[in-house]
């Protein structure tokens, strides 16, 4: 029920989309290990990171998949796949905030914690809006403003999406992706408050003896 106007552009995006999708599955196989090989819990954030990716990419693929489609509308699939990205997004925030606590400080410092999540609380604000856009075009149909804002955050979702799979290609530490980059540290906080507690349980074993 897209307008024809859209539908380059939703043909375009499926098959962008896809490619996509390709390109985190070659992202994920390089190094599966470090992504779904749990060792004391440090490959959680990645193996979390990997899903959200997953699920970013194939909103994108889906919903210009199914615009393409002359009897469906469209508004539906969006509404749901906008909440299901805010609420998976919003998890994902959570997890980096737990993973990132510095030492035994209760939560990590605010300005860390905005720099490492900060593009997963855009995500939620991202996928609320698609979700706002769907219930939109259950309403209205045949809307050219809400279907021109829907390709805008098609394309933000791919970029977001392209964002996470290099993080995912190697955790960078350094420039613009080592600035966003959710795993920053997150793996060597584990392993030092890894290291205290085994040192702390030593001492108490070596103290009682």
């Amino acid at each position: 029920m897209a307008p024809e106007d859209f539908t380059e552009f939703f043909l375009a995006s499926a098959g962008t989309g896809g490619a996509f999708v390709g390109l985190l599955f070659v992202a994920i196989s390089i190094a599966p290990q470090r992504t779904f090989d749990d060792v004391n819990g440090m490959s959680a954030p990645r193996q979390h990171l990997a899903e959200a990716t997953f699920l970013t990419l194939a909103n994108g693929f889906v919903v210009s998949s199914i615009a393409l489609v002359p009897t469906v509308n469209v508004g539906w699939l969006v509404l749901f796949l906008g909440l299901l990205g805010a609420v998976a997004a919003a998890r994902l925030g959570t997890l980096i905030a737990r993973f990132h606590r510095h030492g035994r400080v209760r939560h990590p410092p605010w300005r860390h914690l905005l720099r490492v999540a900060g593009i997963t609380y855009l995500a939620v604000a991202v996928y609320l809006f698609e979700a706002l856009l769907g219930l939109r075009l259950i309403l209205e149909p045949a809307d050219e403003v809400a279907y021109g804002q829907l390709a805008v955050t098609i394309i933000g979702l791919y970029a977001l999406g392209i964002a996470r799979a290099w993080t995912l290609l190697g955790n960078p530490r350094h420039g613009w992706s080592g600035l966003i980059n959710p795993l920053q540290d997150a793996e060597d906080l584990r392993v030092r408050d890894i290291g205290e507690g085994v040192k702390a349980n030593h001492d108490d074993g070596a103290s009682t003896s």
